[in-house]
């Protein structure tokens, strides 16, 4: 085996761990986009179906952006007051 080839099966290896990587976590903000109630979003100011169709059409980006636009402002909305 050459060095070429090493180096060649390393970035095969690395872009497939970074490539299910990042689909693990498009299915997760999906997930999590999808189990939050109408009313949270409501709650929230923010749009279900809007953030539905940002992280279905965005993937990688679309959930990153969700993650770290929509959610805080999700998980605000969800914690109770006193």
């Amino acid at each position: 085996m050459s060095a070429a080839t090493g180096i060649f099966a390393v970035l095969v290896l690395v872009f497939l761990v970074v490539g299910l990587a990042g689909t693990v976590f498009w299915l997760w903000a999906l997930v999590d986009v999808l189990r939050r109630p109408d009313q949270q979003y409501t709650a929230a100011g923010q749009n279900k179906v809007l953030w539905l169709l940002v992280v279905l059409l965005g993937h990688f980006i679309g959930a990153l952006i969700y993650l770290l636009v929509a959610r805080p402002q999700l998980e605000r909305a969800a914690a109770p007051r006193y």
